[in-house]
Order: C-alpha cells, then structure tokens, then sequence
C-alpha cells in the first residue's frame, strides 16, 4: 500500500499488514469526535499501528495498491535505514538491499525518581556485600545531610516501555549500579492489552537500590524493556547506526540528583 500526502511525502506499507483484519491499519477522519487537527494529518492521516510514525502519513492524498514501495527518501532514501558497524561512510551503503523501517523494535523510558525516606537494608550476604557494598542507614529524603559517594540508597522509579509489532511486553529490568544487579518492575498500566495487538505503551514502577555517585548527590539508572519475542535493548548503540539518529533504543539511562 503505498501513501501520498498533500505536501508530497510517498511513504508505503506491506499489504500483509494494511489488509489484515488483526492489523488494525486504518484511515483516520476523526479524533476524538471531531475532526481531525491540522497538525494531526486533516483531513485524513493513515494510522499504521505498530509501525514507526513515518508510515503513518498525515494530509493523505492518495492511497494505492503498488507491486513496488513508495519511492522517495522517506521510504528508499537513507532517513530510515539502519547500518551496520562495517560501515564506516554511509555514501558506500547499497540501499536497494536494504529494508527501511516499518515494525519498531523495544523501547523503554524513565519519567520520575522519587526519594524514598527509607534506606536499604544492611547487606545479609556476601554477594550483596560484593554488589552494593557499605550501605548507610541514614534516611535521605528531604534531608540536607551529606551522602557518601558508593553507598547505597533506595528510590523509586517509574516510567514506560513499548515494542513494535504489536509485541506485548512481559517485563521491564531496572539498574541503579550499572548492571551488576537487576530489579523487575512492576507493570501497573497497559498489560491486558490483547495477544499480539499491544499498540500502546504499559506502564510501570519499581524500587531500586542505587549507588551514591562521586558527586555525592546524584544515581544513575537505566532501563530496558523485554517483548513477547524475548528481544531487548542493547546496551549501547556500538551495533548499529542511523544517519539521523533514529532507532536509537539502546538502555534509557538518567542521572537523578538526590538532594
């Protein structure tokens, strides 16, 4: 299926996906109940569920049945190709050989960091010993007292994760010491989604331990998201490039200042 806009944009679909029922592919004239916004696509806008916002072309002109895709840069052009770490100038890259963008892969976000007035518990074992190391006892929340760079505090994170596809998500890992130890979150939002038509993010929460950076005051966390295919994110984009930086979901990581 391929799409054309009102501003001349050609984008396309496969028709195994726009044709089936379970694909939820529609053309959308109203939001809402009203009429579509401007800047949401009036008068009409392609949703393609599970596929990157590219495909979902907005000012829709002219929708066709086609033996080939879409031409133009954003279908065929390297905006939406994703190379490998071979290649080291991307003029080199054949981009007749290269599929662009449709399904997304997984994603995941942290949108809030709460400072719990507790703290963790003192190691039980040596392999906690060896993980967190000296844990201070001293309540932090709200408290101007100084932290110790490497001690070990407890927060409260929570955020989003989303897979392509359709792929529901079945769990979400959470670090607060660079990835020597793990925490599952737990989804509150999004899970009943049905089998292999998950179109919306889930939501979640979870209580991490943390490492007290050198700054005294800060942690850092990342997460990763997993889908029902068992794919996650890679730990950094070393694999992988984009021209424009897109498809970039590798670990979300952020620096939270404590006080």
């Amino acid at each position: 299926l391929r799409f054309e806009s009102l501003d001349g944009m050609l984008a396309s679909i496969d028709a195994n996906k726009g044709l089936n029922p379970f694909g939820d592919v529609i053309v959308a004239y109203e939001m809402n109940g009203e009429d579509l916004p401007r800047d949401h696509g009036y008068p009409l806008r392609v949703i393609v569920p599970g596929y990157a916002a590219v495909r979902n072309v907005k000012w829709l002109k002219k929708l066709e049945l086609a033996e080939e895709e879409a031409e133009g840069t954003w279908q065929r052009g390297l905006n939406y190709k994703i190379l490998p770490p071979t290649v080291l100038d991307a003029k080199e890259v054949d981009l007749n050989r290269m599929p662009g963008l449709s399904e997304e892969c997984v994603f995941s976000g942290i949108t809030k960091v709460e400072n719990l007035s507790h703290t963790v518990p003192l190691p039980t074992t040596a392999f906690e010993e060896e993980i967190f190391g000296s844990m201070s006892m001293m309540p932090f929340a709200g408290s101007r007292t100084p932290l110790t760079p490497g001690e070990t505090v407890l927060v409260k994170t929570s955020g989003w994760a989303y897979a392509g596809g359709g792929r529901n998500i079945v769990r979400v890992d959470v670090t607060g010491n660079n990835g020597k130890s793990w925490q599952t979150a737990t989804i509150t939002e999004g899970s009943n989604q049905p089998l292999r038509r998950a179109w919306a993010w889930v939501f979640w929460e979870c209580e991490v331990p943390a490492i007290v950076c050198e700054d005294g005051v800060s942690v850092e966390l990342a997460c990763k998201g997993v889908d029902m295919a068992f794919n996650t994110q890679p730990e950094s984009m070393g694999g992988m490039w984009n021209v424009r930086g897109l498809v970039n979901n590798s670990y979300y990581r952020v620096k939270h200042k404590l006080m």
